[in-house]
């Protein structure tokens, strides 16, 4: 389907058959719902356990949660890759339904979408299978790593790969569109926008999730660039600026390619690494120059959106630029955030240790207890401290360190350290565990600045993004408005036409 919906699509494209648009449409709406059902499937082997594929022996075990079993839909590479067709085929089907019938841009736009989603459905049909089966079922399955099996990954992790896929449809438009002369801004920039705002959120749960982990600890605000949302939401933002401020045709153009390949850039990385491989690319010097580049961006648009706020006319654009400007206020948050203060400390239960923050305030920790909880296979052990400043209490934080078990294995197969956080406006209370006995332990205690404020902003950047792409579309100034039809005139060259001789018609 995804291949009768390219042919069609491309040929009624170039001999301007309505029909065989109409037709190549179909084809992609096909693919799409065919996409999903495989994407079901593979969904209902995970959910029962079914060990005679790979990708569900690889990826989940009996112990597993249900939720986390479904989840596991998108952590191999197979199984994002569905995830990452059906994303796009959505998208294409509603961008091509959306649009007006008929219309240069539809068919354009539908026929390249379905391009796009052949090449996917043809990786995942020729390169990464998701439904390779097993000689013969194993005892049980490897399972999650712990790193997964947390909340807010079953809506961060599908999220990212749900909004770098949706980029494509926008840089589609804008390219079709400055090729053309259709209007074409107001349905490029509500995709945008729309994208914009859905990495954002992807981007902030990826923040919060690496926040309270302790291999993190170093470099979690560089997280999204390690995952590849970043490099998404840095073509979204230029498809964003692209569409609002009308730019030259061929300007628009190079910029629909550069988001596009910004967001395939954002997915490979991500499909490459994988879930073991982030790290890598955070301790090298091109994942940290990219985050640094990615940053200057950021602060040298949001300070273009705060110039341009008093002229913004109507709720889409003020929206837009608001925020824009709360995204600043990110960034200047996330370098701030930069200059924490912490250091080790080495406490008993009921002891007390002394610690000064970033202002110079003395804090007074103390241990009340470490306990050890058993669930199945994992096992946590849990570090409770008071923590009071000026003599004053101001916090009860948990740190945790989940360890798992495998068969008889007396050794930990697999490790999880949660920090305890305490969070304020000024500053945050991070409390991570290096070592726990039944009644001592030593901590990690670091005080990081303003990072409340990197939650509170991007979430109003993101509700900002989410009013400007439901608001009323504008009228957009290249096309003309509805004005009521009267007959026309006789055209002088109708009638001149019709007593020329054929060859004169022709050229005519």
């Amino acid at each position: 389907m995804g291949a009768w919906g390219t042919a069609l699509g491309f040929t009624g494209a170039l001999t301007r058959r309505a029909d065989l648009s109409a037709s190549g449409e179909r084809g992609l709406h096909a693919a799409t719902c065919f996409a999903a059902l495989a994407m079901t499937g593979l969904g209902w082997a995970l959910a029962v356990g079914d060990l005679t594929y790979r990708f569900v022996a690889t990826w989940t075990s009996y112990s597993t949660p249900l939720p986390y079993r479904i989840g596991a839909v998108w952590a191999g590479p197979s199984g994002a890759l569905l995830l990452w067709a059906v994303a796009l085929g959505a998208g294409a089907s509603v961008a091509s339904a959306t649009l007006r019938r008929g219309s240069v841009l539809r068919t354009w736009t539908a026929a390249l979408l379905a391009l796009l989603l052949l090449a996917v459905l043809a990786m995942a049909c020729f390169d990464t299978n998701p439904f390779l089966r097993l000689p013969f079922p194993p005892d049980d399955g490897r399972g999650l790593a712990l790193e997964w099996l947390r909340p807010v990954v079953l809506l961060q992790m599908p999220l990212g790969y749900v909004a770098m896929a949706l980029v494509a449809v926008p840089a589609v438009m804008t390219v079709m569109g400055a090729l053309g002369s259709a209007p074409w801004r107001n349905a490029s920039r509500r995709w945008a926008v729309a994208c914009w705002g859905l990495l954002a959120a992807a981007m902030l749960l990826d923040w919060r999730r690496r926040y309270g982990d302790t291999a993190w600890s170093e470099d979690w605000r560089w997280a999204p660039v390690h995952a590849g949302t970043a490099f998404a939401w840095a073509g979204a933002s230029l498809l964003v600026l692209t569409t609002g401020k009308r730019w030259r045709a061929d300007a628009s153009i190079l910029a629909g390619f550069a988001a596009f390949t910004l967001a395939l850039t954002g997915l490979t990385l991500r499909r490459a690494h994988g879930w073991e491989g982030v790290h890598d690319f955070a301790a090298s010097a091109a994942g940290r120059a990219a985050a640094w580049l990615a940053l200057a961006a950021v602060m040298a648009v949001a300070v273009d959106a705060l110039r341009g706020l008093r002229g913004a006319t109507d709720v889409a654009a003020r929206a837009v630029r608001v925020a824009q400007a709360a995204t600043l206020v990110v960034a200047a948050a996330l370098v701030a955030a930069g200059f924490e203060r912490g250091g080790d400390l080495s406490i008993r239960e009921g002891e007390r240790a002394q610690a000064a923050d970033r202002f110079g305030a003395p804090w007074t920790l103390s241990l009340e207890g470490v306990s050890t909880v058993g669930r199945v296979d994992v096992v946590s052990n849990v570090v409770a401290v008071r923590a009071a400043v000026r003599g004053g209490a101001r916090a009860y934080v948990t740190a945790e360190v989940r360890s798992r078990f495998k068969g008889a294995a007396q050794a930990p197969v697999d490790q999880l350290q949660l920090a305890g956080i305490a969070a304020g406006v000024v500053q945050d209370l991070r409390v991570d565990v290096r070592e726990a006995s039944t009644a001592a332990a030593i901590l990690t205690v670091r005080f990081v600045p303003f990072a409340s404020w990197i939650w509170l902003a991007g979430t109003f950047a993101v509700l900002a993004a989410i009013i400007a792409a439901l608001a009323p579309a504008r009228r957009d100034p290249e096309e003309p408005a509805m004005v009521p039809a009267i007959p026309d005139a006789p055209d002088p060259w109708d009638a001149a036409a019709a007593d020329a001789p054929p060859s004169v018609v022709g050229v005519a």
